[in-house]
């Protein structure tokens, strides 16, 4: 927990370079008049960092760092470029905005367009191509509009710690707790089985369900138990508007607790007890 002290692994989470270190104990050492020399060597950059961590000062500081990286402004700027990326969607005569498959079901997309035998070898490609180009654009507006969130977390949050380097499976420390952000195409499809056709309903009463659902049926090669900010798309057709109020409607104070089986392919099922955010993208 950050918000108490810090140790060498989250100050590798939270910075990216020695550039970084030292700017950051500049304007602690200005702010709080700490009269000594900032280190030149990362390890004793690390260990000043560890000797005068202040919460209260050490997140104030590392937030203004945050706005003044291309990311924060990339988020602030997002619904102007998102409007734009629509528009071009739009001149293209994409029709909904919406996967012309998935990363994972890729593979399986191009056997079913090389299975039709109803369409000649150019009309395939012709299609291919297209999905292609879809998923790229679909790719950028779904980017912009995650940076667009980060951005709305961190400035409308004064106990959100964002990171400065995005490697190290972080984003954010809120209340000094670290959490990975996960984005989610859909609230999966056990979920909507499980609850039938209002399962929409369902999941905007009960957004707790939703999270568990996302842990329990996770890609176990990208399995995980780890606290999350958990992003999860209800309705695919939606605003910056929209965006804007769901994260405003989110309760950052108080993380959720999840408890979940995972049936893993050698291990078997596990039980597992987890801290989450969930952020439910609707209209």
């Amino acid at each position: 927990m950050i918000n108490k002290t810090i140790d060498l692994k989250n100050i590798k989470k939270i910075f990216s370079n020695k550039d970084q270190k030292m700017e950051y104990l500049k304007i602690l050492f200005e702010r709080k008049k700490i009269n000594l020399s900032i280190p030149k060597e990362i390890d004793e950059l690390n260990e000043m960092i560890i000797k005068t961590w202040d919460y209260y000062y050490s997140n104030k500081i590392i937030r203004e760092m945050f706005e003044r990286t291309e990311k924060y402004k990339n988020g602030k700027n997002a619904p102007t470029a998102m409007k734009k990326m629509i528009s071009e969607w739009n001149a293209l005569n994409f029709g909904e905005i919406k996967w012309p498959f998935t990363a994972s079901g890729f593979d399986s997309y191009i056997q079913s367009i090389n299975n039709d035998t109803h369409k000649t070898e150019e009309e395939k490609d012709e299609i291919v191509k297209e999905a292609i180009v879809r998923f790229r654009r679909k790719k950028k507006i779904n980017t912009a509009r995650n940076d667009f969130i980060e951005y709305l977390i961190v400035s409308n949050n004064e106990f959100v710690t964002p990171t400065l380097n995005h490697r190290r499976g972080v984003d954010f420390y809120i209340n000094g707790k670290s959490f990975d952000q996960k984005v989610s195409t859909s609230v999966t499809n056990e979920f909507k089985r499980d609850f039938g056709e209002d399962w929409k309903l369902y999941a905007k009463k009960h957004p707790e369900v939703v999270a568990e659902y996302l842990y329990k049926y996770q890609d176990e090669g990208r399995f995980g138990d780890e606290p999350r900010l958990l992003i999860a798309y209800v309705d695919e057709d939606i605003t910056d508007e929209d965006v804007y109020n769901c994260v405003k409607n989110t309760n950052f104070k108080s993380p959720i607790h999840i408890s979940f089986e995972y049936n893993h392919a050698i291990e078997g099922i596990k039980q597992y007890d987890t801290d989450c955010y969930i952020v439910l993208l609707t209209k």
